[in-house]
């Protein structure tokens, strides 16, 4: 019940958030480049840091199941990352597709799964579908721009990897499972009203996001305030049952690793910003970067949920 009213209290505070970037929007006429540049930075530190503290959920719970050595430990982790760069390098359309369907499904878990028990076999489908807006939405919105930056990432100048009849054909059908669904196990008295309003809610402000920002903007915002944050909850939660306590114990072991990775990712941004312009560079970070770390993120809490 305290994490649910601190996941409404951030949908609250985002709300309030978008207003007020829209409002700065309609004022101060920011570059791309500069948008780009912010975007860059945020999911550089807010982003990642949920991640960087895999390092000591890992081992706490590998050490309580096995006897796994901290050097095994990140050299397995490392190993993910690398073998998901070498991946998208040898068949940029497959992993760009994996990373997709995974994600989806990912980003759906953390925002249903503490409203939606598992006492439902297909709550997997309901996550997946809930997940893959962060997908769909910015193809219905902007589609020019968002194949554009799948063209970047996917070393390409001409493929279109989800058509758009399909993008217009299943958002809408997306959307109709989802609020029958909701109806559904509200009606079976599964769902409390308010949690039924909070997801709606959300799905409202995510939409708001897409249609309004551009979509490296949007997957910011959705990433960083509204992923990220809730991640972090849960582990300061975890840490402490004062959340503010917790959260500063997350704060000292995550910043070492949330530091180490920015400087990478900003060494990169250097390195291969003299190879194409920097927003095509941010866009090959942010989401190839992304799908390195999500792997291992993902088979990490896989076996801890086990």
């Amino acid at each position: 019940m305290i994490l649910k009213k601190y996941f409404t209290n951030i949908n609250y505070f985002f709300f309030v958030f978008i207003i007020f970037l829209l409002l700065i929007e309609g004022l101060v006429n920011l570059t791309e480049t500069i948008k780009y540049i912010i975007c860059f930075f945020l999911i550089a530190t807010i982003g990642i840091s949920h991640g960087a503290y895999d390092s000591h959920k890992g081992l706490i719970f590998l050490n309580k199941k096995i006897k796994f050595s901290k050097l095994l430990f990140y050299l397995t982790y490392i190993s993910l990352v690398l073998f998901v760069f070498i991946i998208w390098y040898l068949n940029p359309k497959i992993s760009l597709t994996i990373f997709l369907i995974i994600s989806s499904f990912h980003f759906g878990k953390e925002d249903l799964e503490i409203y939606i028990t598992r006492i439902f076999k297909f709550r997997s489908i309901i996550f997946f579908l809930k997940g893959s807006l962060i997908v769909l939405l910015p193809l219905y919105f902007k589609p020019e721009e968002t194949n554009e930056i799948f063209n970047n990432i996917l070393f390409s100048y001409s493929s279109n990897l989800i058509p758009d009849n399909f993008v217009k054909l299943f958002l809408p059908v997306n959307l109709l499972i989802q609020f029958f669904f909701y109806v559904y196990i509200f009606s079976k008295r599964r769902l409390l009203y308010k949690d039924f309003l909070i997801i709606f809610f959300e799905i409202l402000l995510t939409v708001i996001i897409f249609y309004f920002f551009s979509t490296i903007t949007a997957f910011t915002l959705y990433f960083c305030f509204i992923h990220s944050l809730k991640n972090i909850i849960i582990i300061s939660s975890e840490l402490n049952a004062n959340i503010y306590l917790g959260f500063k114990i997350f704060l000292l072991k995550s910043l070492p690793i949330t530091i180490l990775t920015f400087l990478i990712l900003l060494a990169s941004l250097y390195v291969f910003s003299n190879l194409e312009t920097l927003e095509e560079v941010i866009q090959k970070i942010i989401f190839i970067g992304l799908a390195s770390l999500t792997l291992p993120h993902i088979v990490l809490h896989y076996f801890i949920d086990r």
